[in-house]
């Protein structure tokens, strides 16, 4: 290596040499052995004795342990006779010594050495990731988008460590004519900038290969048994296979029928084949305001968007087929324009067995996905359906944290976007301020403050309530209970979503996270109300008796205040409030329904950050079907 950098080539040419000579004859792994072993031999030694020389008494014990290990492993790997030994090592010795006595204390203090050592320890991070994921992925499947990507950080990480090697042999060379001051620190700190970027990028490379693993091990835990094919037509047919009724005359076999067409005895076979399969899993006690949802989600996507996929209807009837039962499947399948099982009675004991016990269906709603190839890629993507509706096509978990992870995915958004009237006032130039509860003195006195300091400041706002007492406040604009209830169905599947898209170490510390959290312990508050400005991307929120104080205080600085900054200063001046209001002291509720509790195994208390206890409540979450 050294003959490569004495030769006045510049680094990017040696480097490309280095690559291309060992390339010849080393797998990638090996070749960053050879080169950092190189460089460790002609340099580590003595730059472990600049350490030594000014070091202080315990650090120096370890640095002179350090030595006598590299002694050993430089007699080894050169392969020197055990007659030969004592003599090598006394000579190692003396090189040692003579190089402590030419040694005087440079004039920076060192201070330009720490980018030598930053670079070095970088090298060796980015090393250490790059063989565990060469060997750990031999033995793996994944898919070849990840096979690329590997490959492209795989010959990135080689050229950098190597570039790293030849710009640090370079400076150590120079170091002894330049009073070991290193005279060329940008360079170093170039390439460590690069490595940093490309040790970053493998972490993240790291991750998707264990959450591809991870949905790997979802198509297992939830796989259909005794599939005939790879097909989304025989994993149906062998969840359902043969109608559990005798039929007194033509083919046994199961048939679907079209909700919204009436149409009867449809083949399996002709109309699912090769299609992705939505399985709507439900009682005959669906709540009325779910299925018009999932059917605008459905027809959007078949219109607008032309996603090819079928929902098919499964109703799981407790206990006996009754006149009333009858009456209650009819008039929920037509409200919906999809495929249904032909009859209830059809689906086995069995199967509903596999599907309370391995897809952990209980009483609400679950939408399955399998694909073309007959897998099951998810359990329940319904809160994905009512977080981003046909965007979340083709309903995958990596299609929900790319959707997490992309830019126009803002938390602000996804809270206020539930309603197209709401959306229009926000790109009319209007403030949007959500509000519940059901206080009425509270909803009075806030409601006056706020119209009053907006209409003084000249900001056009709406204020709407979110809440089930329709008439507290007649000259809010106020969302029927349907609205109301999608709204914190909605900050529910985000927090479910938000939850199981990140790994538990990014989820403490979550930021998004901890917004849902806040905004769905509100539900149960007793007051509370929710900002939203045109030119922000933010919201500012809290517990009631806060935001009216804001309000009023409103007046005192806001004139100060540029009107993009004004949810910015807002949310600090609310914060202030909240940290000396005694209402924030008190620990918040979240009440998750319990077919959701499995999915959410713990949460933190938003406000004091200390684990919540589990409790169960029991609640009726019907709504009169007259309203």
């Amino acid at each position: 290596m050294e003959r490569v950098i004495s030769t006045r080539m510049d680094e990017h040419t040696s480097t490309l040499f280095l690559l291309e000579t060992l390339g010849r004859k080393y797998y990638v792994d090996n070749i960053l052995i050879l080169i950092l072993t190189s460089f460790a031999l002609e340099h580590g030694a003595w730059l472990l004795v600049l350490k030594s020389i000014f070091a202080d008494s315990s650090e120096q014990e370890d640095i002179n342990m350090v030595l006598k290990r590299v002694v050993s492993s430089t007699r080894t790997l050169t392969r020197k006779a055990k007659t030969d030994a004592a003599e090598f090592e006394t000579g190692f010795c003396i090189y040692i010594s003579l190089l402590s006595s030419t040694i005087r204390m440079p004039s920076d203090g060192w201070k330009s050495m720490e980018s030598l050592y930053n670079l070095i320890r970088t090298m060796l991070d980015v090393t250490e990731v790059v063989r565990f994921l060469v060997i750990d992925l031999r033995s793996k499947n994944i898919l070849r988008s990840l096979t690329d990507e590997f490959d492209d950080l795989l010959r990135l990480s080689l050229y950098w460590i190597v570039h790293g090697v030849v710009a640090c042999s370079s400076q150590c060379n120079a170091l002894p004519k330049n009073g070991y001051v290193i005279q060329d620190s940008q360079k170093l700190i170039y390439v460590y900038e690069k490595l940093t970027s490309v040790h970053q990028r493998l972490q993240e490379f790291k991750k998707k290969v264990e959450q591809f693993e991870d949905d790997e091990k979802i198509k297992r835990a939830y796989e259909i048994q005794n599939k005939q094919g790879r097909n989304s037509y025989y994993a149906f047919m062998a969840l359902f296979g043969q109608p559990q009724l005798d039929r007194s005359e033509g083919s046994d076999e199961l048939k679907l029928c079209r909700c919204d067409r009436n149409d009867m005895d449809l083949s399996v076979s002709m109309t699912l084949r090769d299609k992705m399969l939505l399985l709507l899993i439900s009682g005959l006690d669906i709540s009325s305001n779910e299925v018009p949802f999932l059917r605008d989600t459905y027809i959007e996507s078949k219109t607008s968007v032309q996603q090819d996929y079928e929902i098919v209807w499964v109703p799981i009837l407790s206990g006996r087929w009754t006149t009333s039962s009858e009456e209650k499947c009819v008039k929920l399948s037509q409200m919906m324009s999809w495929y249904m099982i032909e009859h209830p009675n059809f689906i086995s004991e069995n199967t509903k067995k596999f599907i309370r016990r391995v897809w952990k269906f209980k009483m609400r709603p679950i939408v399955v996905v399998i694909d073309e190839n007959g897998d099951v890629v998810c359990r329940n993507v319904i809160h994905m359906m009512y977080i981003w509706g046909p965007k979340a096509f083709p309903f995958t978990p990596l299609r929900e944290r790319t959707l997490w992870n992309s830019a126009e995915t803002r938390l602000d958004s996804q809270v206020f976007d539930f309603d197209p009237n709401i959306t229009r006032m926000l790109e009319d130039g209007k403030w949007v301020i959500l509000y519940g509860g059901n206080d009425f003195e509270w909803s009075r006195k806030f409601t006056t403050q706020v119209r009053k300091v907006l209409s003084d400041a000249c900001i056009l706002a709406e204020m709407i309530y979110v809440g089930e007492n329709i008439k507290l406040d007649p000259q809010s604009y106020s969302l029927d209970l349907r609205k109301v209830c999608y709204f914190w169905s909605r900050l529910e599947s985000l927090l479910i979503s938000r939850y199981r898209s990140f790994s538990a170490g990014d989820i403490g510390t979550d930021p998004i996270l901890g917004e849902v959290k806040k905004l769905l312990s509100y539900k149960y508050a007793e007051t509370w109300a929710c900002l939203r400005t045109p030119s922000s991307d933010s919201m500012v929120h809290g517990l009631g008796d806060v935001m009216l104080q804001g309000f009023i205080e409103f007046e005192m600085w806001e004139r100060d205040v540029q009107p993009k900054e004004f949810a910015k200063e807002f949310q600090n001046h609310i914060e202030q409030l909240t940290r000396g209001s005694s209402s924030s002291q008190a620990c918040r509720h979240i009440v998750l329904h319990n077919d959701n509790r499995d999915a959410v195994e713990s949460l933190k208390c938003p406000s004091c950050d200390h684990f919540m206890e589990k409790k169960i409540s029991y609640g009726c979450c019907h709504i009169d079907e007259n309203e």
